[in-house]
């Protein structure tokens, strides 16, 4: 396969430098000031300070290793204020993904290091592709809200950006192992060369991770690769990145059925696969391969002026496959089966579902400090990048066989997409407690692809869109441990691949808008940190479902003119004593469409129902959101600079969502209770067990082995001629002729997982 040839020659290229460097470290290398120089440059664009009047938090790399097991990076990031992560197969591996503040994957901007993770065309973030990563960082933050300027995809919720740069001082190896509740397995291993004396540094990790899911077959078998180079200098710096990754996932995205979902031995019941008669389809599975490589360049060009050039190439090529049955010869472009006087018009088949996409591009960071005394910053920044994505179809097999070639290909389509974007910060400070910021962005997309015109003919489109994104805050210290600040930021996004391929010119959405505004008070001191945030979010044509078909006849998502997000954010980090301490937040909210219409179904007369709604709470935005911990400190042994410490601790922490509805009509029938679980942890870490460092993870998640569901969708239609629900375990009657179609994806019970880690 093309995908292990790459994944071969370039490990090949990237660990020749390991053998040609592997020499002890001088002592007076620069390792430190370099780490730190290299850093600031490959992410100040895209982070914020944490005097920032933007909300947002960091988790170190050492808080990722006190969590980071087999999950995912939406389950890692649980504790983060008004977020609320899920999983397809209810494990946290595999398929996974958050909302933060109601807002779904694709309003959410991801980067690594400054560069777009979220696909070009459907906006979203695909974890799964990139098994571990959280594994490789030197710090996440993320900030809610729209945020800074980022590249790529509009953030309508927030932005999460992933540090990959850090450079470790000194040579070292490690392995981590974790085994858990059902079948989940991971090995991993890692190596770095530390900073060599030619000023180089090398670093390199590959991990492994399975799991049988929680859902029937929700199987995931996942692997991954980063390697890394360096080069610190004392004016230039150079970062080389590979990251590639493949999985193979058994499908499990369309939710159990709801009539199944309380019952204890059908709440795992996965419907992907069962249209094969006698058993399931056995390679019902999501298969694809992405490779990622990022390049980062810094010089220094005076004392105040740093400029950074980054460049990035994303391979991304798979398939689903799906076992169908009793399709029509008709929808895949093919005459029936002539057998004899009979035509057979249709047939169980199997078919693949092919993304074949390259994205590539640079960015720009231009910084420049004013002297004398250094109170004013300028940020020059920018991308430009270019999507091209193949989509297609193909039958590899199908039970009557009517002479179409081997694999044979029944759609074939193509999509161009280019981003372009500028934007200045000026950041300066009025006085010793007063600082303030501007931030304005300019953005320019255009998206060719093929769509479908009113008589369902193909043909070729085209859209572009030029959006304006300004952004203004400021802080005021109002003593040595309060501060209070302000920010108000608008941000525009276009809608997704889906909107436009099933619509035309004339049905086509419009753009999303959104105003920020962002405000709150903030304490901090050596023992306590405490932060209240008040926002309010106005969306002007935020994209929803309601049921509508357009004029080429498919569901898409259409225009709400008004809808709001208001809330207020608390946070507090304490120790309550030498050896106890608490973490935790909550989030209180009122989120509202005001005028809303639904287009229901009538499947008797083939027509829609409209019914109207005001002031129905937006989907998937629980009003109340808490987390907190209590860690508490079991045995502790001092060290010193060439021990270190030992530590072992214990951690429990506990969440709670409050109910979400699954569509905006604000129907209790079509919402997910509110929900609270509690998570176990110890921590074991030992100097100088075994090698440098031993550590231990010990986790009984969801110990309480509370039952529910975290996502899921509905449909709503009337019949009064037929009732379904003998025939489709997921329609469920509401009342009267309205009937409603209803997945829910349920979250494992009480599950335990356990990680050895060892270091040399």
């Amino acid at each position: 396969m093309t995908y292990v040839k790459f994944f071969r020659a370039s490990a090949l290229a990237f660990l020749l430098p390991f053998l040609v460097y592997s020499q002890q470290i001088d002592s007076a290398g620069i390792a430190n000031p370099g780490e730190k120089r290299l850093q600031e440059v490959v992410v100040q664009a895209t982070r914020t300070g944490n005097k920032s009047p933007i909300p947002h938090n960091n988790i170190n790399a050492e808080k990722i290793a006190q969590t980071l097991q087999a999950q995912d990076v939406p389950m890692l990031l649980s504790g983060i204020p008004s977020l609320v992560e899920t999983s397809d197969a209810g494990t946290g591996i595999g398929y996974t993904g958050l909302r933060i503040r109601g807002s779904d994957p694709t309003r959410v901007n991801v980067t690594i290091n400054g560069v777009p993770l979220n696909d070009a065309e459907s906006q979203g973030v695909f974890w799964v592709n990139l098994p571990d990563l959280a594994a490789s960082a030197a710090e996440i933050q993320v900030q809610r809200g729209v945020g800074t300027s980022s590249n790529g995809a509009g953030a309508f919720g927030a932005t999460v950006n992933l540090d990959l740069s850090g450079v470790l001082p000194n040579p070292g190896a490690g392995v981590t192992t974790t085994v858990g509740s059902f079948g989940t397995q991971k090995l991993s291993a890692q190596a770095n060369t530390g900073l060599l004396p030619s000023n180089w540094s090398f670093s390199g990790r590959a991990s492994s991770i399975n799991s049988d899911g929680f859902i029937d077959r929700g199987s995931a078998n996942l692997r991954s690769l980063h390697l890394s180079a360096a080069y610190l200098g004392e004016s230039q710096t150079f970062q080389a990145h590979l990251l590639s990754g493949h999985e193979r996932t058994y499908q499990a995205w369309n939710g159990t059925p709801v009539q199944f979902i309380d019952d204890k031995e059908l709440r795992t019941y996965n419907t992907a696969g069962a249209e094969r008669p006698v058993a399931p389809y056995e390679d019902e599975v999501d298969d694809y391969g992405q490779q990622h490589l990022l390049l980062h360049y810094k010089r220094v060009l005076g004392p105040q002026l740093i400029l950074q050039l980054n460049g990035h190439y994303t391979k991304g090529a798979g398939y689903f496959e799906q076992y169908k049955a009793n399709e029509s010869y008709s929808d895949y472009g093919l005459p029936g089966w002539v057998l004899g006087d009979t035509v057979i018009e249709t047939t169980d088949l199997i078919r693949r579902r092919w993304l074949d996409n390259d994205f590539y591009g640079g960015t720009f960071a231009l910084r420049w400090t004013l002297e004398p005394r250094k109170n004013t910053t300028f940020l020059l920044g920018g991308a430009l990048s270019q999507y091209a994505g193949r989509h297609f179809g193909e039958i590899i097999w199908s039970e009557h066989s009517i002479g179409q070639p081997k694999d044979f290909r029944y759609y074939d389509n193509n999509a161009n997409k280019r981003d372009a974007n500028i934007f200045l910060k000026v950041e300066k400070g009025f006085s010793k407690k007063f600082r303030a910021f501007v931030d304005l962005q300019t953005r320019h997309v255009d998206y060719a692809f093929f769509g479908f015109n009113n008589e369902l003919l193909p043909t070729d489109q085209s859209v572009a869109h030029l959006f304006f994104n300004p952004k203004v805050g400021a802080t005021y210290s109002l003593s040595n441990n309060w501060s209070g600040y302000g920010f108000l930021g608008i941000a525009n996004r276009e809608p997704n691949r889906d909107d436009y391929t099933q619509s035309t010119p004339v049905s086509r959405p419009k753009a999303e808008r959104l105003a920020d505004t962002e405000f709150g008070l903030r304490f901090e001191d050596k023992k306590l940190s405490f932060t209240a945030n008040c926002f309010l979010m106005q969306y002007h044509n935020q994209l929803v479902l309601d049921g509508r078909i357009n004029d080429v006849g498919g569901y898409i998502r259409t225009n709400v003119p008004d809808s709001y997000r208001a809330g207020l954010e608390l946070e507090a980090n304490a120790p309550l004593n030498s050896r106890l301490s608490f973490a935790g937040n909550l989030s209180l909210s009122q989120n509202k469409v005001k005028a809303f219409t639904e287009y229901r179904d009538d499947w008797d007369t083939g027509l829609q129902q409209p019914i109207e709604y005001k002031n129905t709470d937006l989907a998937f935005s629980p009003n109340i959101l808490g987390w907190a911990a209590l860690t508490g400190v079991l045995w502790q042994k001092a060290g010193n600079e060439i021990k270190g410490k030992s530590l072992v601790s214990a951690t429990i922490s506990g969440k709670y969502v409050g109910k979400q509805f699954l569509d905006n009509t604000a129907n209790d029938l079509a919402s997910l209770p509110g929900y609270f679980f509690s998570d176990l942890r110890v921590n074991a870490d030992f100097a100088h067990a075994k090698g440098q460092q031993l550590s231990l993870i010990l986790s009984l998640n969801n110990w309480l082995n509370a039952r529910y569901a975290s996502n899921g969708w509905v449909y709503r239609y009337t019949s009064a001629g037929y009732d379904a629900r003998l025939d489709d375990p997921y329609t469920r009657l509401e009342g009267g002729a309205v009937y409603h179609q209803m997945g829910l994806f349920p979250q494992a019970g009480r599950t335990w997982m356990a990680t050895l880690r060892l270091g040399f």
